[in-house]
C-alpha cells in the first residue's frame, strides 16, 4: 500500500496536510470525503524505513497527548485517533511523524509504543516506556493521562527555573555590555586627551585603561583563550569522571547548588511515580530514571539505590543512604512501603516538591538580588570614578594655571 502526501480542504475551510496510506488516490479521496474534507492534490511516495525525527516543543507534545488520552477514554479506536489528531496540531514536523506512526501501526502491525520508538528525539524513552507499560497492563488511557500530568508538572518546573535565572542573566548581561562598551570604545577615545594634559591619573582610571589597552593589544589571544576554555570544558564534560566532578562542584555552590539539587531530586521522584503508577517494574523504573537524570551525581544516587534494592534493601533505606535526599521524602517513602501504598507516597513527595521548588525560587531571587545590586553598583561606581576623576583633575589644573 503506497504512502500519499496529500493536501485537502476541510469542511471549515482550512487547508489540511498529512501523510497517509491508501490503495490508490481515488480511495484516498473517498476516505477524505467521508471525514468531510475534499482532496486538493496527492503525491505518492515510496515506502522507506527512514523515519522523520527531531525535537518537538513541549506544548505540541502536550496537545497531542491530551487529545490521545481524551479519545482513548471515550473509546475511540487508535487508528481513528491517529488520523484525527494531526488536524489539531500546528507543528508540521509532528504531523509528518504522526503520519509515519500511523503507517507503522496500520501497515507494519507495530504497537503504539513500538511506532513511537522509531522517533527517539520526538518521543523520549520516558514516553515510550510509559506507553509500553500501559499497553501491557491494558491501561493505555491511564498511562497517557499520567504523561499529560507529567508534562504539566515539567512546564511548571521549567517556568520556575526560568524565573530564577532570568533576572541574574539580564543584570549580568547588562553589566557585561556596559563594561565592553567602555573598555572597547569610550576609553580608547579618552586616552589621548588624558595623556596630553599630563595629569596624574587616579587608580580606577589606570585600571580600566590598562584593561582596555591589554584587550586591544591581545584581543586575538583573549578570544583564543575563551575558545580553548570552552573546548576544554566540553571535553571534560564528555568524560564520565570529569562530568561527575563538574556536577558535584555545581551542587556545592551556595544557594544555587541546593536549588539545582532540589530540581533534580524532584524529577527523580516524578519519573519514579510515573513509571510505578503505569506498571513498570521498580528496578526497570530506577534504571530508566538513572538514564534520564541530567546530573551525574543524582544519577549515581539512583544507581546506588537500585543496586541496594536489588540486594534486598527497602526503597526508603536505599535512598536514605544518601545525604542528598531530604528527610521528608525518605519518611514518605518509608510510610508508603509500610502501608503498601507506595504510589500515594510518591505522589506526596511529588506534591512536596511542587510547593518547595517555587519557594526555593523565591529564596534564590531574594538572596541573589542584593548581591547583584552590590556588583552592579560597584561596577557603575568604578566606571564613574574612572571617567569623572580625570576630568576633575584637568579642571583643577586649568584653574591653577589661571
Amino acid at each position: 500500500m503506497p504512502d500519499y502526501w496529500y493536501k485537502a480542504l476541510t469542511g471549515s475551510g482550512a487547508v489540511e496536510e498529512g501523510l497517509t496510506s491508501a490503495p490508490s488516490e481515488i480511495v484516498l479521496e473517498e476516505e477524505l470525503r467521508k471525514r468531510g474534507s475534499f482532496l486538493i492534490n496527492a503525491q505518492a511516495r515510496e515506502r522507506t524505513k527512514r523515519f522523520t525525527d527531531g525535537n518537538i516543543e513541549r506544548r505540541e507534545l502536550l496537545a497531542f497527548l491530551e487529545y490521545m488520552a481524551g479519545s482513548f477514554t471515550a473509546g475511540i479506536p487508535l487508528l481513528t485517533i491517529l488520523d484525527d489528531v494531526p488536524r489539531r496540531l500546528k507543528s508540521p514536523k509532528l504531523k509528518i511523524i504522526l503520519g509515519e506512526v500511523r503507517n507503522a501501526v496500520a501497515d507494519d502491525g507495530q504497537s503504539l509504543s513500538e511506532a513511537l520508538s522509531n522517533h527517539p528525539r520526538a518521543f523520549p524513552q520516558l514516553f515510550v516506556a510509559t506507553i509500553q507499560a500501559g499497553e501491557a497492563s491494558g491501561q493505555l488511557a491511564f498511562s497517557l493521562q499520567q504523561l499529560v500530568e507529567y508534562l504539566d508538572w515539567q512546564e511548571t518546573i521549567s517556568q520556575s527555573v526560568r524565573q530564577a535565572t532570568m533576572y541574574p542573566l539580564v543584570v549580568l548581561g547588562a553589566v557585561s555590555l556596559l563594561v565592553t562598551a567602555l573598555v572597547g570604545f569610550v576609553f580608547p577615545r579618552l586616552l589621548p586627551m588624558l595623556r596630553t594634559r599630563q595629569v596624574e591619573l587616579p587608580l580606577p582610571t589606570r585600571i580600566i585603561m590598562a584593561t582596555s589597552q591589554f584587550i586591544q593589544s591581545n584581543w586575538i589571544g583573549v578570544v583564543a583563550a575563551m575558545v580553548i576554555a570552552g573546548v576544554v570544558i566540553t571535553a571534560i564534560r564528555r568524560n564520565t569522571r570529569g562530568r561527575f566532578i563538574i556536577d558535584a562542584i555545581i551542587l556545592k555552590i551556595p544557594v544555587v547548588g541546593q536549588f539545582i539539587l532540589e530540581v533534580n531530586i524532584a524529577r527523580v521522584v516524578t519519573y519514579l511515580s510515573l513509571f510505578y503508577r503505569t506498571g513498570v517494574d521498580l528496578l526497570q523504573s530506577l534504571l530508566l530514571v538513572e538514564q534520564m537524570a541530567t546530573n551525574t551525581v543524582v544519577a549515581k544516587l539512583v544507581r546506588d539505590a537500585r543496586e541496594a534494592i536489588s540486594g534486598g534493601e527497602t526503597i526508603a533505606g536505599a535512598f536514605g543512604r544518601s545525604p542528598l535526599v531530604p528527610i521528608v521524602v525518605m519518611r514518605s517513602l518509608a510510610l508508603g512501603e509500610s502501608t503498601g501504598r507506595l504510589d500515594e507516597a510518591l505522589d506526596r513527595a511529588k506534591m512536596y516538591y511542587s510547593r518547595e521548588i517555587p519557594a526555593s525560587v523565591r529564596r534564590v531571587i531574594t538572596l541573589i538580588q542584593p548581591l547583584l545590586i552590590v556588583v552592579l553598583g560597584t561596577v557603575i561606581l568604578l566606571v564613574a570614578l574612572a571617567i569623572m576623576l580625570p576630568i576633575l583633575n584637568i579642571y583643577n589644573t586649568i584653574g591653577v594655571r589661571r
